[in-house]
């Protein structure tokens, strides 16, 4: 599933570098995304970015293989 398809609010796990846990989706503006991180941070992810559905409203990011 890509970002673009999931609803707002979603919050998406991950390690962020200000020490979250998990973002949450806000909004799409032009090819990226406007999220915010547990403690406050601005995240922008891209749009297409692939994400695995693990509950309702809860995402993680697929990385991709090497």
């Amino acid at each position: 599933m890509k970002l673009y398809e999931i609803p707002r609010q979603s919050r998406i796990n991950c390690e962020c570098t200000d020490g979250s846990t998990y973002i949450i989706f806000d909004h799409l503006d032009g090819m990226y995304s406007f999220c915010v991180s547990e403690k406050g941070a601005i995240v922008h992810l891209a749009a297409a970015a692939e994400l695995n559905l693990i509950s309702q409203n809860v995402y993680e990011i697929v990385m991709p293989e090497k």
